[in-house]
């Protein structure tokens, strides 16, 4: 089973990524990681330039926030909203997770999107969520941090 954490609206809204992870090359790869005395060769550095690949700056990046477009949204979703537009919020909801994702509602959230998040368990659908709403203008870090600690909740951004 897989905690989701959902963000829905009624119009569209903006990505973020702050995990530091981008799509380059293998030519750029090798000048970020030249071959040397001290450094062994790896198997991309028998791999063609041009081959593209993912690139994280170190392990943390994947705990960092990310919100992007879902286009295929697990069909549970379908229990808790019928939203048009459907993000999926990724990263581990640590300090810096949170931070982010306070800025990011402060400055993309707007009261007449209807934005909601909500957290809940696949398989696990006939879960009440706890329902809450936040006015977007007041919202801080402790507000976060209470929807960090529930697995089934909805919070409406007002």
């Amino acid at each position: 089973m897989t905690l989701y954490s959902v963000l829905v609206a009624n119009s569209a809204l903006q990505t973020v990524d702050c995990t530091g992870i981008a799509e380059i090359t293998v030519r750029e790869l090798k000048k970020l990681y030249p071959i040397t005395e001290s450094t062994a060769a790896q198997p991309w550095h028998l791999m063609d330039d041009d081959a593209l690949i993912l690139h994280a700056p170190d392990e943390s990046a994947f705990g960092h926030l990310n919100i992007f477009e879902w286009g295929n949204p697990p069909y549970d979703l379908e229990c808790y909203s019928e939203k048009a537009f459907v993000y999926g919020i990724e990263g581990n909801w640590g300090s810096q997770f949170l931070t982010d994702l306070l800025i990011y509602l402060k400055q993309h959230i707007k009261p007449e999107q209807n934005a909601e998040i909500i957290r809940f368990w696949a398989g696990e659908n006939d879960r009440k969520l706890k329902n809450h709403s936040i006015n977007i203008e007041e919202i801080e870090l402790h507000h976060l941090e209470i929807i960090q600690s529930e697995q089934y909740i909805r919070v409406a951004f007002e």
